[in-house]
């Protein structure tokens, strides 16, 4: 009986695995361009699900430790060791860890833990001292949400939190003490957001206080403990205090008062005059590099095309220039210890993805500490190039460009939509743009007139223009990319997440001949409820809402705003349609997928359903399991409709339909 029941199950697992093998089987590229020699086609889970990778390097702020984030049992966990040594401690955690940090004491590893997909994080530590130590979670409460505001250097086993838990709408400040969980207020605020500057120790200095997203003001806290104002403005200023005062009372900012693109100041706070040490023509400054004690400004950041970068200190700039480096290789410090004499330094080139360094400077030496396993697949692998090209109304409009290696001639084309909308696509390594490239796709990466990084008169040209000059923006993309010979105009799709699988509906309703195919993940359906279904806490987004797509009060925008929503026009779409949704998605919640899905399936439409149970709004919240599934899924349908390949079945697909959870 025994041995029967074995054969039989034998015979079970044989049919399966024939079943997965079909199922999963390759797909050879079809698309004339791609009939050359192509490279190897590199499995997917290189690209979504590598377990040799490590990542998120961290030293401890004394530079005893060294952690970093790996798998172990096909799940990430978190492992520790001393910095000289080689035995790691390993701390499993159940939850996708995206972003940690350790305490100021160097005794706890820090992380925000989203465990529903409903963004409601909890705040986790985990003891490092205790090789058996669990995760401790610091919840505070059903349909709360907390996160980590900053670890001050000096504040030991403290760091600062936000949670919403006194009212869903509002974030307040409160110190937290690690290893008893308990919390202390710090601001109880009234206004509907404030976003707090403190010092080594954890004491707020500067406040910048919101009435609305249209009215705000920064303030500076006197010895007596009153506020002083020193800046305010509205929706498109910015001034974001970096530093404290200095003897003669000038602060370190980040600053858009009086121009249109950011730039790195240093503001009298007596006059409240401000002098500018670094801007760039071109864009926004993208982030200023601070010392991790003393506040004082490093270097300072910008992708206008390559990363470029402007130093304020000259032992950082020969820190960063002892890495290996060139013209198209950008340069992050990920990690250094509280007096810097030791870095992490990574480096990002956009075939070979990120290695990371570290950087001794008490000996000048340099060891490479990981070399991530996607730079094995570096010859098969595409550059990324950026490009500019003009919009019919003459607006200059930035992109990335990836091209398929060995294509001969105008090949298939994906359009990347980024959300936001007020984000932006810059130059770097991206998963998705090898992945697409590698499968023969020219991917062009769009940042739309509204995307943020390019100024205020870069963002302003899209007031009122949701569904319309910003949908042009995307068919003079594709125009472009037509003309200049890249891209088979019969064979272009549009993909894009959020805000950015509006504008794929938009695209595919508006102007339906000129798409062969799209691919919304999370995307608006309707723009006209929108307002209405987007979290407790996001009390600015009606003025920005107001501002730039119109008043649902006003009867007559109302139906304008209607017109401008895909899920109205599902009877003009030509293309087949990939939706991917999250069942708990709070941002683009699930009724804006269901309702756009029946809309397509009543007018007889080619529209393709894929529900991810679970899963939230962010892509990086996302687990193996889901990611693998889909974008496999994506990777099929593109294959089917543009003409490109697709991989088979290798284990990854076996793990994320079986192992993982």
């Amino acid at each position: 009986m025994f041995k029967k029941a074995a054969f039989i199950g034998l015979g079970i697992l044989a049919i399966a695995a024939i079943t997965i093998l079909y199922i999963f089987r390759p797909i050879a590229a079809t698309h004339q361009a791609l009939q050359a020699d192509l490279p190897k086609l590199v499995a997917l889970r290189h690209f979504y699900a590598n377990t040799d990778s490590k990542w998120r390097y961290r030293l401890s702020p004394d530079g005893k430790y060294i952690a970093w984030l790996a798998t172990k049992g096909f799940r990430p966990a978190l492992w520790v060791r001393p910095l000289g040594g080689e035995e790691a401690d390993v701390f499993n955690t159940k939850d996708e860890v995206r972003w940690y940090s350790w305490s100021a004491d160097g005794r706890y590893l820090l992380y925000q833990a989203n465990r529903d997909g409903w963004e409601n994080d909890v705040i986790v530590s985990i003891d490092v001292t205790r090789k058996d130590a669990e995760p401790r979670s610091y919840d505070f409460g059903k349909n709360v949400k907390s996160w980590i505001h900053s670890v001050p250097a000096e504040a030991g086993s403290e760091i600062l939190i936000g949670n919403n838990q006194r009212d869903a709408r509002k974030f307040d400040l409160y110190r937290l003490n690690l290893e008893t969980g308990k919390t202390t207020a710090l601001d109880l605020i009234s206004e509907i957001g404030v976003h707090w500057s403190v010092d080594r120790q954890g004491d707020v200095y500067a406040r910048t206080v919101h009435k609305s997203q249209d009215d705000w003001r920064t303030e500076l806290r006197q010895p007596d403990g009153t506020w002083n104002e020193i800046a305010q403005g509205g929706m498109e200023d910015w001034f974001q205090v970096l530093s404290q005062p200095d003897e003669d009372g000038n602060l370190l900012a980040l600053s858009t008062m009086g121009r249109d693109k950011s730039a790195v100041v240093t503001f009298d706070t007596q006059s409240q005059t401000e002098s500018v040490m670094f801007d760039d023509d071109a864009v926004d400054t993208a982030w200023v590099e601070l010392h991790p004690v003393t506040g004082a400004a490093l270097s300072a950041v910008s992708y206008p095309d390559f990363q470029h970068r402007k130093f304020f200190d000259p032992d950082y700039e020969t820190a960063l220039n002892a890495v290996p480096h060139d013209a198209e290789t950008a340069r992050h410090r990920v990690s250094t210890t509280n007096d810097m004499s030791k870095m992490i330094i990574e480096t990002e080139h956009t075939t070979k993805g990120w290695t990371k360094y570290l950087v001794n400077q008490s000996d000048n030496s340099v060891e490479t500490i990981a070399v991530p396993p996607i730079a094995a697949q570096a010859d098969h692998l595409s550059k990324m190039e950026p490009v500019t090209f003009s919009a019919r109304d003459g607006l200059t409009i930035h992109a990335t460009m990836t091209r398929p290696k060995g294509a001969v001639g105008p090949a298939p084309m994906v359009v990347l939509i980024h959300g936001g909308p007020v984000a932006r696509s810059a130059w770097g390594f991206s998963s998705l743009h090898s992945w697409l490239a590698n499968r023969g796709y020219v991917v062009l990466d769009v940042n739309y007139r509204g995307s943020g990084g390019f100024g205020r008169n870069f963002r302003e040209a899209a007031v009122g223009e949701v569904s319309r000059k910003m949908h042009y923006d995307i068919v003079d993309a594709r125009a472009w990319a037509v003309d200049q010979g890249f891209a088979d105009p019969d064979k272009v799709a549009v993909l894009g997440g959020s805000f950015g699988g509006l504008k794929v509906l938009t695209a595919v309703t508006q102007s339906p001949e000129l798409f062969a195919a799209g691919i919304d993940i999370n995307g608006i359906s309707d723009i006209s409820t929108m307002l209405q279904e987007v979290p407790a806490y996001w009390q600015g987004w009606p003025d920005w809402y107001q501002k730039y797509i119109g008043d649902p009060s006003d009867p007559e925008m109302l139906a304008e705003i209607k017109d401008r929503s895909p899920l109205y026009h599902a009877a003009a779409v030509q293309a087949p349609l990939l939706i991917i949704q999250g069942s708990n998605d709070v941002r683009v919640i699930q009724d804006q997928a269901d309702r756009m899905v029946d809309a397509l399936t009543a007018e007889g439409k080619d529209v393709d359903y894929m529900l991810l149970e679970g899963a939230g709004h962010q892509f990086n919240s996302w687990g193996w399991k889901t990611r693998i599934i889909a974008y496999r899924r994506m990777e099929r349908f593109l294959a089917k409709h543009l003409g490109g390949r697709a991989d088979g079945f290798d284990y990854a697909v076996l793990g994320a339909h079986v192992l993982w959870d």
